[in-house]
């Protein structure tokens, strides 16, 4: 982390520096879909455990929410491809 040091800023100046460092942090990130398991072998058209042994061979990662599998949809395009 960088640091500052500040002096004699007036606190007009401050805030819109305080602004600018918030609007940064701020700013929106790509969204990310997610497909559940069962879609994902669906559309690589292989099987469940085939996905599984895909993630352990760090070929896929799995996402989870709520209990259930999800994979990133970059990656199963990406897998589609080849």
């Amino acid at each position: 982390m960088e640091s500052t040091l500040l002096h004699e800023v007036n606190p007009a100046d401050l805030r819109a520096i305080i602004r600018e460092e918030i609007r940064d942090h701020l700013k929106p990130t790509p969204e990310v879909k997610l497909i559940p398991k069962n879609k994902a072998a669906k559309l690589l058209k292989k099987t469940v455990q085939t996905l599984d042994t895909w993630h352990k061979a760090g070929i896929l990662k799995k996402k989870y929410l709520g209990g259930r599998v999800f994979y990133l949809e970059s990656d199963i395009q990406r897998l589609e491809v080849k």
